[in-house]
């Protein structure tokens, strides 16, 4: 009995402390506050394996293709003047600057141009002492003077009121260009028939000689107590230049030496009046006396023939 007494003592001790420290959780018999069930609260957290940094990338760089720069444009080489035309009597049709030349590219309009009558192309604002007055666009006005780009105008001629106003608030461009044009026409021929002319002075008598004592001992043109010259009076009347008549001449220089195809001649400067596009402006020009002879009257600025 007491053997049997100590085997079941053993068996009882292997059997609780293989319940206490042995049988997994939830199946203990005698130490059942034991059987907590496993969560992943009461489980240990697995450790996450430190994964290697990774090596910051180089931020990407878009390739610009080189762009050249462009080349510089080539020189405009500027068009050779066209030939002059000569017809068939040896006559040479002149060439006549743009009128934006002869304007300055209309900033310069002579005096004589004005006063015109013009008809807007805006509405223009008229101011009188005693208040103002608008005039629409379409109506007529007089422009009185030109200065740096602006009109001075006027309803009326006669009238006090004035405005200012840019040149392209009228129609005077359009004015100006057409009477160019018509001008230019009117002046050819005057040039063509003056060309004729000289031919036929050339075939009878070659180049106006000086009328008897109108040339001192010295070949000097002898000049009138009133400033005319009896040679040159006598070259105006046979009509070897007609731009110039003895009305319109309001000085006569004097004579004075100039060589003249080697030999020494003389020039007469004269002023005068002539009738251009803008109207009566004073011109200068000289007549070169050779061997007693007017052999021909020439612009000073220009050297051109006067026709």
């Amino acid at each position: 009995m007491k053997a049997l007494f100590f085997t079941i003592l053993l068996f009882g001790a292997l059997f609780l402390g293989y319940d206490y420290f042995m049988a997994p959780a939830g199946t203990k018999v005698v130490f059942k506050s034991l059987n907590v069930p496993t969560t992943p609260e009461t489980q240990p957290k697995a450790v996450k394996p430190v994964e290697p940094e990774e090596t910051p990338k180089a931020p990407e760089v878009t390739m610009v293709p080189e762009t050249k720069p462009a080349p510089p444009p080539a020189p405009v080489t500027p068009a050779a003047p066209a030939a002059p035309t000569t017809e068939a009597n040896g006559f040479v049709v002149p060439k006549f600057e743009p009128l934006e030349v002869l304007t300055q590219n209309w900033t310069k309009i002579p005096p004589s141009a004005f006063p015109r009558t013009v008809k807007l192309t805006q509405m223009v604002e008229f101011k009188m002492s005693v208040g103002a007055s608008k005039m629409p666009a379409g109506g007529s006005a007089v422009a009185l003077a030109f200065d740096n780009g602006r009109l001075s105008l006027a309803p009326t001629e006669a009238s006090t009121a004035r405005a200012i106003a840019p040149i392209d608030s009228t129609d005077l461009k359009s004015i100006l260009s057409a009477g160019y044009e018509e001008w230019k026409v009117l002046r050819t021929d005057v040039l063509r028939k003056q060309h004729a002319k000289r031919l036929e002075l050339a075939k009878s008598q070659g180049i106006v000689t000086a009328p008897s004592g109108s040339l001192d001992a010295a070949g000097k043109p002898v000049q009138n107590p009133d400033g005319t010259y009896p040679i040159l009076s006598a070259s105006i009347s046979s009509g070897q230049v007609t731009e110039i008549k003895s009305t319109n001449v309001h000085r006569w220089g004097e004579a004075t030496q100039v060589p003249i195809e080697g030999k020494t001649g003389w020039s007469v400067k004269v002023n005068y009046d002539a009738t251009t596009i803008f109207g009566l402006m004073p011109v200068e020009a000289q007549a070169l006396i050779l061997d007693g002879r007017v052999k021909g009257w020439y612009y000073t600025g220009s050297g051109e023939e006067v026709p």
